[in-house]
């Protein structure tokens, strides 16, 4: 038993070690200014300037010389020469869908045992049957909104 463990262990081991560069390295956003100038109006944006500010708001213009978007109600624009990096934001489904499925089964879950103490007529399996409902629901519902906004680099200045 105990040979096993240190086997299964050392195999562990073995194999991050070897994808550990792999995994460290991050790759560089190419500095192509035309994936900026290609954004679609309305998109969000995150543009941080080589003074350290960061911006968030909807994209309205790109041309060779700057970029134009709305931050807090209000029109900005910046020249590119200012700005370090230009980030993309997607709602992140994954984790709309996860915490509804938590909320969802929960409350199916809940559903469940209330109608099993309230009757005669329904067995313990509705409450699983509720939770796993509910969980489908949630999740569909919660990948449909999304949670938070992941962001990723289209630009960055060399």
């Amino acid at each position: 038993m105990r040979n096993g463990i240190f086997a299964l262990g050392l195999a562990l081991f073995l194999t991050l070690s070897i994808n550990a560069p792999a995994l460290a390295a991050t790759p560089q956003a190419a500095a192509d200014w035309s994936d900026v100038r290609s954004l679609s109006d309305g998109e969000k944006v995150a543009v941080s300037t080589k003074d350290g500010d960061r911006l968030k708001g909807r994209f309205d213009s790109a041309t060779e010389t700057d970029i134009s978007f709305t931050h807090e109600g209000r029109s900005v624009t910046l020249r590119r020469d200012s700005i370090r990096r230009v980030e993309v934001g997607r709602k992140n489904r994954w984790k709309g869908a996860l915490l509804g499925a938590g909320i969802g089964g929960g409350g199916g879950a809940g559903i469940g045992t209330g109608l099993v103490a309230a009757s005669d007529h329904f067995a313990m399996t509705t409450i699983h049957t509720g939770a796993f409902v509910g969980a489908g629901i949630g999740a569909g519902i919660g990948a449909a909104v999304g949670l938070g906004t992941d962001y990723h680099t289209i630009y960055q200045a060399q």
